[in-house]
């Protein structure tokens, strides 16, 4: 079976689901983005890409309409599965094509399309069109049948989860060392985007204010993104070089060592679905802090993690606090977390539905 994968990241997300399908079925990856695909992606054995640059970034819809018609007549798919939903989801639309798996992100359905009206109606061209829906959480799902009306069958929720392999407790001062951090440090872990959505302000301001007047706590920031400069120049301006420390992104292989290596793992994030980095962090058994986004909370609660309202930096340094003075806390909100994982977020089982989705789809066509 050919499976044409039509993405506007190319990120980590994009390579656990395509890890999996090359396995299984012959995959063609079509990438529109600005950005680089990820060299995890390009290593995958067996797995054909064409990458190709928007003349708008983030918006192939305005000048790749053309050249997706090519690529899908050419490859000739059985399935043709899309994410993001307004920017590549509405090429698959637009032409027409079935069967047609749209797979939401997150804030291509719960943001966006509030604030402007075009992309709402892409996204309504998209739901109605496609011959099913993805998404990872029972928010998300509500969002879309609520704004949509489409019929609730037509919708399959599951977290993408992660791989329980590779994302396990392991020693901390053996990982400490591997990094060279200091044994007695308080270390806490931000592992999202550095975009507007994910509160990173926030998160700046709340760690500054925790970390006055402390000598032994740290930030690692294991991401990049449009705010880098913004949390550099924050960092050189508040003279915080020696407490937040800006790792950038490293190989989905070294996370789980540095997770090991943290005490806390934080996401401020103002809009999310089921952040594969949380699910990551619980499977390490990490003590977690994270913002009362809806979807979140499918996964969290006072037995796991301490929950913080969204854009609230005295939130955060409350909650920095509040493990940093309570490490017993921290050791049982991990091992509550470490029965989760394998419960609800492992890969391996959860890839199943969306075999099961194909093969619904292929009978329906």
């Amino acid at each position: 079976m050919r499976i044409l994968y039509v993405t506007s990241n190319g990120g980590i997300h994009d390579y656990r689901f395509l890890k999996k399908l090359t396995v299984d079925y012959e995959v063609l990856l079509l990438h529109y983005s600005a950005r680089n695909i990820i060299d995890e992606i390009r290593g995958i054995k067996g797995l054909k890409i064409i990458s190709k640059r928007p003349f708008i970034n983030s918006f192939p819809y305005l000048s790749e309409r053309k050249h997706f018609r090519k690529i899908y007549c050419d490859f000739n798919p059985d399935i043709t599965h899309t994410g993001y939903v307004w920017q590549v989801g509405i090429l698959a639309s637009q032409a027409n094509v079935h069967p047609h798996l749209s797979m939401v992100w997150g804030s291509d359905t719960l943001i966006e399309p509030d604030k402007n009206w075009y992309l709402k109606k892409l996204v309504r061209k998209v739901v109605l069109q496609a011959d099913h829906i993805q998404c990872d959480a029972e928010f998300v799902k509500k969002k879309i049948l609520s704004d949509y009306k489409i019929a609730e069958d037509k919708i399959t929720v599951f977290p993408w989860g992660i791989d329980l392999n590779l994302f396990k407790p392991s020693d901390k001062v053996l990982c400490r060392k591997q990094f060279n951090f200091e044994s007695d440090k308080f270390i806490v872990i931000f592992n999202r985007y550095l975009e507007p959505v994910y509160g990173v302000k926030d998160l700046l301001e709340g760690f500054k204010l925790f970390s006055k007047h402390k000598t032994d706590v740290l930030l690692l920031i294991l991401s990049d993104g449009s705010l880098r400069d913004m949390v550099t120049g924050f960092i050189s301006e508040n003279e915080l070089k020696n407490k937040i420390q800006v790792i950038g992104r490293v190989a989905n292989s070294e996370i789980p060592a540095l997770l090991n290596a943290s005490d806390v793992y934080i996401s401020t994030s103002l809009s999310d679905g089921s952040s594969l980095s949380l699910l990551e962090a619980m499977a390490c058994g990490k003590a977690l802090i994270l913002s009362d986004v809806p979807a979140i909370k499918e996964w969290a609660d006072e037995q796991n993690s301490l929950i913080i309202p969204r854009n609230n930096p005295q939130g955060i340094s409350e909650a920095l606090e509040e493990y940093y003075k309570n490490r017993s806390l921290i050791k049982t909100h991990g091992l509550n977390n470490l029965k989760i994982a394998p419960e609800r977020a492992d890969w391996d089982k959860n890839y199943l539905k969306l075999r099961e989705i194909y093969d619904n789809l292929l009978r329906g066509s």
